[in-house]
């Protein structure tokens, strides 16, 4: 058990070392917590989900109104942007189905001439569906691994 918390002490220390800031270090209790992280460079869906994976996990996946909010919490409040989710059916950019969802009443699902298959969330934090190529800033998640600032 002390071999444990030296090693976790010591690499505590060579983080921040390195500068990764103290909030990226995950505690035990927070390993299947997602961290949010806003990117300010406008992509088609396909690109964003692509950029995400390279640099942290994958497109945002919300599956909770908590989540939900520590989503909406990364984000400027007057942008639109891309999160993971996508139709047909509605289906996470990980592959695994969606329960929860947050859309804009009325409109969010209008799918015009069938071809809106991706999501965005509204300066609201409300969902509705896009056009796939059409460019966007975004939201990446990270799951369990550390990433440098």
């Amino acid at each position: 058990m002390c071999s444990v918390v030296w090693f976790l002490l010591a690499f505590k220390l060579w983080a921040a070392k390195l500068g990764v800031p103290s909030s990226c270090l995950k505690s035990h209790d927070d390993q299947n917590k997602k961290n949010y992280v806003f990117i300010n460079q406008a992509m088609s869906w396909s690109s964003a989900q692509q950029y995400c994976r390279e640099n942290y996990k994958d497109l945002a996946m919300i599956e909770n109104q908590e989540e939900n909010t520590e989503a909406k919490n990364a984000k400027p409040s007057s942008d639109l942007v891309w999160i993971g989710l996508y139709r047909e059916p509605w289906t996470w950019s990980d592959g695994s189905k969606s329960s929860f969802r947050n859309w804009l009443p009325t409109t969010g699902l209008n799918n015009i001439d069938e071809n809106q298959h991706c999501i965005t969330e509204n300066p609201q934090h409300q969902w509705a569906d896009e056009f796939c190529n059409i460019p966007w800033v975004f939201v990446c998640h990270q799951g369990e691994h550390l990433k440098k600032y």
